[in-house]
């Protein structure tokens, strides 16, 4: 601020010009010296005058009283005449010393010349230190950043090296594995070509007796047929009606906001039938609620730390949250039991889902993506991203292909058979991603970032298409993540002053921006079903299901 500058430069002003204060107080000293001197001075010479008048006036008086030849009167004159002797012996003193002291005032004057211009010298000798400290200051500050980063770096390499051992000593572990089981199975080969000629054998004599069997069936099936032709027809006519078309459109009101967990909500999603929602947050529940009315199914417990993520199975019977405890958890929605922990990463795991083939397909903060299988409840595959994971979503149901949204600004798109980085995007944002979301068409990927920026970008070219941004518009957490609308016309996203932004996919113009929590929003989600249903999530703890006013 300006006046702390101006008070540290008078400071420093003061503090060059304490060595002069001896100089200055002498030369107050003698400047009041002489000032007294030279009124000592005139006092002097108006008692000089005064006495001269007196000498003139007893001079006058003394010619008479010598006219009179008085005694009396020639002792006073001789008085007065020692007198006026010594007031100008005092006189001629007074001027000596104030000659004197105006000569020592000279000196005075020219040390302090002298002192100023050393002063002088010694402020810019002192200017041109301080832009030099300024100087290796600055790359004092350089060398500190660079050593810093250098010890990011060193500390990435040391934990890949370490991710790269654990994987050694796992993949040495599943190579002997591989080798008594190929052996077990060799036995079990044996055993089982000699079971099925045993077997064939006597499926040859059961064959003969079934094919009297089978003629006697055939005829009952036969009239079954023509039975089941009828409602085979209202089937297939069924089959082949269109599917309903999905329409969207902004919200306009808060329709209900609830209060659902004891801490702060770090994420939300919806299963495929609009039906249910799933919130998890820093108080290590994931809690299960009615989409339509906002009303709690079960809360699921068993998390070690805070969820940062939540998705559903294909089938739907199943809910997902991954957790600050490096671990993936997943929980029966029927029966609210913990079926699957997914322990393996050494970092907060931020993102999750399901693919159709019963895997889970996670990312984390360790820098790995790792691909795991429910059926066997192991981890299959992992993959080095160079940077950590923030988010993650699959291209196919399959989940052969992923991408991924990084620390590091870049978005990466893989190949989990093989492991291989397909494609990095880099340059689309300037600070870190912190969602990733495929539209339901799978044409489409819009991105969150912390540069307050979401980029719309087509998946076949992977160019951007369009960009959402507004001037109140601020993403307010590293996990915040933003949706598309279920028939793909508008993109949603909440901002760190609690409100949520909707604007139009295709011409990037804001539609509503809606009103109602009261701290920074990290999630929404829009129902299926498609209509105005939205679900918003701030981060002290509130959930807002948002609609229309009919």
């Amino acid at each position: 601020m300006w006046h702390e500058t101006l008070i540290s430069r008078l400071t420093e002003r003061d503090a060059a010009s304490a060595q002069f204060a001896s100089v200055f107080a002498s030369a107050n000293a003698n400047a009041s010296k002489a000032a007294a001197a030279a009124s000592r001075i005139v006092e002097l010479e108006a008692q000089v005058a005064a006495a001269n008048a007196i000498a003139a006036d007893a001079t006058r008086r003394l010619g008479q009283a010598e006219l009179s030849g008085s005694p009396d009167a020639q002792r006073r004159y001789a008085e007065m005449e020692a007198q006026l002797a010594a007031l100008k012996d005092e006189q001629r003193d007074m001027y000596k010393a104030q000659s004197q002291n105006a000569q020592r005032l000279l000196e005075y004057v020219e040390t302090m010349k002298a002192h100023e211009l050393a002063k002088k010298m010694m402020t810019d000798e002192n200017a041109k230190l301080s832009a030099a400290n300024s100087t290796l200051n600055v790359r004092l500050r350089d060398a500190f950043d660079l050593l810093k980063e250098k010890d990011g770096v060193i500390q990435i390499l040391k934990d890949e090296m370490a991710a790269l051992q654990l994987e050694l000593v796992q993949r040495e572990e599943q190579w002997k594995a591989a080798i008594e089981k190929a052996k077990k199975l060799e036995a079990e080969n044996t055993e089982l070509v000699d079971r099925w000629i045993k077997h064939k054998q006597e499926e040859a004599a059961r064959m003969n007796e079934a094919n009297e069997f089978v003629e006697t069936a055939l005829k009952h099936k036969q009239a079954e047929t023509l039975k089941r032709n009828s409602s085979k027809d209202i089937q297939l006519e069924e089959a082949l009606k269109p599917e309903k078309v999905v329409t969207c459109f902004p919200p306009t009101v808060a329709v209900k906001k609830l209060t659902l967990h004891d801490g702060e909500i770090n994420c939300i999603q919806i299963n495929k039938d609009g039906t249910l929602l799933a919130t998890g947050g820093t108080d290590k529940k994931l809690i299960l609620s009615d989409a339509r009315t906002g009303a709690t199914k079960s809360t699921l417990i068993g998390s070690l730390q805070a969820i940062m993520s939540v998705d559903f199975s294909r089938d739907g019977d199943s809910v997902m949250g991954t957790s600050n405890d490096n671990s993936v958890k997943i929980w029966s929605i029927s029966t609210s039991r913990l079926r699957h922990t997914l322990t393996g990463h050494i970092g907060k795991v931020f993102s999750a889902k399901f693919t159709d083939s019963n895997r889970v397909v996670s990312g984390s903060h360790d820098r790995t993506l790792k691909v795991w299988d429910l059926n066997k409840g192991y981890c299959l595959k992992t993959i080095f991203t160079l940077s950590s994971c923030n988010d993650l979503d699959l291209l196919d149901g399959e989940g052969t292909l992923i991408v991924s949204g990084h620390l590091d600004n870049n978005l990466r798109v893989w190949d989990t058979r093989s492991g291989n980085l397909v494609r990095e995007v880099t340059g689309i944002h300037s600070q870190q991603i912190s969602g990733v979301t495929v539209s339901h068409n799978q044409n489409y990927l819009l991105t969150t970032s912390r540069d307050n920026i979401l980029k719309l970008i087509d998946i076949r070219t992977f160019e951007t298409v369009m960009s959402y941004a507004n001037d109140n518009f601020r993403v307010g957490m590293n996990w915040s993540k933003s949706c598309f609308s279920s028939d793909g016309t508008y993109v949603a996203s909440g901002s760190m002053d609690g409100s949520v932004f909707i604007w139009n996919r295709e011409t990037g113009k804001m539609e509503k921006v809606l009103k109602e929590h009261k701290s920074s929003v990290c999630g929404v989600v829009w129902n299926p079903l498609g209509g105005a249903n939205c679900y918003s999530i701030e981060k002290d703890k509130g959930v807002v299901l948002w609609g229309t006013s009919s």
